[in-house]
């Protein structure tokens, strides 16, 4: 087992009357990524900040590579803890060159020359020194960023939505190449970010925060097929919820009977999770449903569907399956896959195991 890079137990941190963090606990081992994923405000920021060392916890301790860093009579300064930092913005230093840049925060006891050029071919921007900012394209500044934050060999490095300011086509190559160059040097890495695809991307774990929360951590994998949460299923792909009871060994909904792998209650009241690939539509003029909404996605149509209860359902259909908006549909399933239930105090039941 890999050594703990990061450990935050118990950190709370309120802003006035505002509680930004709420007992946040997690590990994250030496040479892995954590994606933190959420909407603006739910304190994956202020999260990041608290590990870096620029707010200091209410409660709670955070260790950096077995070490306390901040807890009861301890705080040690952003400069001394062994992390490396990239902004949104990068923050590169406009009158300083790449060279200069990268070399900002090596102590004076390392070869910076040495260390520069050792960034440069990691980064990709051999020949490229002698340039300052301004005449480098956004992802090559991009680079410059991650090379500074790396020179001095941090425990663990920080990323604070550094794609945001790069176009849809650029976003997309350059955190593949992130990736691949942290993935390459052994990097520990905890990246903050409100992009689905890209937390799915980057993250070998994938924390989903929420009012100050994480509700889950796990592989991408793991809270996309089995959330702990309606509010996990819904920030991991597109998923609706539809009620059902539990009757003979089944979950009795409005589209049908669903098979249920794990034990519940009879006469529990769930609801059952449903992700548009699993809803099959057929144009039926006695079928349950109506399409209120059909959206072209190009090798796809993604229709929304209303039900008798006036829930609705989202269907993903290849393109070759066009029907127009109030089309009287018949719904199925596949009655194949392990379903996920939530119960009313919102833990999940079924699923894969």
């Amino acid at each position: 087992m890999n050594k703990i890079a990061v450990r935050c137990s118990g950190v709370t941190k309120s802003f006035g009357r505002t509680l930004a963090i709420q007992g946040v606990s997690l590990e994250l081992e030496e040479g892995k990524f954590l994606a933190l994923l959420g909407p603006s405000g739910c304190g994956k920021t202020t999260l990041l900040r608290l590990i870096a060392g620029f707010e200091v916890p209410d409660k709670g301790t955070i260790e950096i590579g077995g070490s306390t860093v901040s807890g009861p009579g301890v705080f040690i300064p952003p400069e001394n803890r062994r992390v490396g930092i990239v902004f949104q913005d990068y923050a590169l230093f406009p009158h300083m060159d790449v060279s200069r840049n990268i070399a900002f925060g090596l102590s004076k006891d390392v070869d910076r020359k040495k260390r520069v050029e050792e960034m440069l071919s990691l980064v990709g921007l051999k020949g490229l020194q002698s340039r300052i900012p301004h005449e480098l394209s956004g992802g090559e500044q991009q680079r410059v960023a991650l090379a500074r934050a790396m020179a001095p060999g941090p425990a663990v490095l920080l990323l604070d939505e550094p794609f945001s300011n790069l176009d849809a086509d650029l976003r997309i190559r350059i955190r593949a190449e992130v990736k691949g160059i942290l993935t390459c040097a052994g990097a520990t890495v905890v990246f903050v970010t409100h992009d689905q695809q890209e937390a799915l991307f980057m993250g070998d774990l994938v924390g989903v925060m929420n009012r100050g929360r994480i509700e889950q951590i796990d592989t991408p994998q793991a809270i996309f097929e089995r959330p702990a949460t309606p509010f996990v299923a819904k920030s991991i792909g597109t998923a609706d919820f539809i009620t059902g009871t539990v009757e003979n060994g089944l979950v009795t909904t409005e589209i049908g009977n669903l098979p249920v792998q794990e034990q519940l209650s009879l006469g529990e009241t769930v609801s059952v999770m449903l992700r548009p690939k699993l809803v099959y539509i057929l144009p039926d003029s006695k079928g349950i449903g109506i399409i209120t909404e059909r959206v072209f996605q190009g090798s796809h149509y993604l229709y929304r569907i209303q039900l008798p209860s006036g829930a609705t359902v989202r269907s993903l259909q290849d393109r070759n399956c066009s029907y127009p908006v109030d089309t009287r549909v018949a719904i199925e399933t596949n009655l194949d896959h392990n379903f996920v239930y939530f119960q009313e105090n919102c833990e999940s039941r079924g699923g894969p195991s």
